[in-house]
Formats: structure tokens, sequence, C-alpha cells
């Protein structure tokens, strides 16, 4: 679900960043030993009015008449109802011009280390 949930902020950042755009993916432990997986954008941005319906299934940013973006609007909804299937949080920061950070959190109990094995010479 990992890879789903990493290739569904993927595919939305890429689609929604003009060419030339950035788009970063960052990764790491909390002090809390929550893990969080940011993927962060320089896109089109999404509106404040606009980040709770970007939520539901088949959510659109956009009406219908003005689309400019072709899928089911189905990739935000999946990426929550994943996360949240491991106890975790999606956020979404946004502002229009200037981009996205979607951040997924999860708890340390569904983070799971393993310390490298050393390596025999």
């Amino acid at each position: 679900m990992l890879k789903r949930i990493l290739i569904n902020l993927l595919n939305n950042a890429i689609k929604f960043t003009p060419a030339h755009g950035t788009v970063i993916v960052e990764a790491g432990v909390t002090a809390a030993g929550c893990l969080e997986l940011a993927v962060r954008d320089n896109g089109i941005g999404i509106s404040a009015e606009q980040l709770t319906h970007v939520l539901q299934p088949f959510g659109q940013g956009e009406s219908g008449l003005t689309r400019r973006y072709e899928g089911a609007w189905l990739g935000l909804p999946l990426v929550r109802a994943m996360v949240e299937l491991h106890q975790g949080l999606l956020r979404l920061e946004s502002a229009v011009g200037t981009g996205t950070v979607a951040t997924v959190s999860f708890p340390p109990r569904r983070a799971v280390w393993q310390r490298p094995r050393a390596v025999a010479s």
C-alpha cells in the first residue's frame, strides 16, 4: 500500500506541475517516531475551498465545463483511505499558484524498523 500511496501522490504532483516545475519527495522519522513521507510540488495548487472537495471521491477541483485535467479524481481519496487503514494521517497544504505539499504520517506502531545487518567480509 505504501508504494501505491507514493505513486498516487507523485502522479498528482506531476500532473498538476507545469513543464520545468519541481516535484520533491521527502521521507523521515519524527522525534515521536512517526514515519512521514511528503511530496512537494510548485504546481498550480489548490484553493482553500477546494481542499476538502478534492479529498472526496470524484471531487474534482474544477467544474466539468472548465476542466483541463483528465482522470477520475480518485487519487487523493484513495491515498487518504489507505493511510487511514494504517492509522495514519494525510495532510494537504496548498495555495493557488504556489503548489501543494501532501504529507502522510504513520504512527510508530505502524513503522517497523530493522537495524541494518553487518556485512561479512
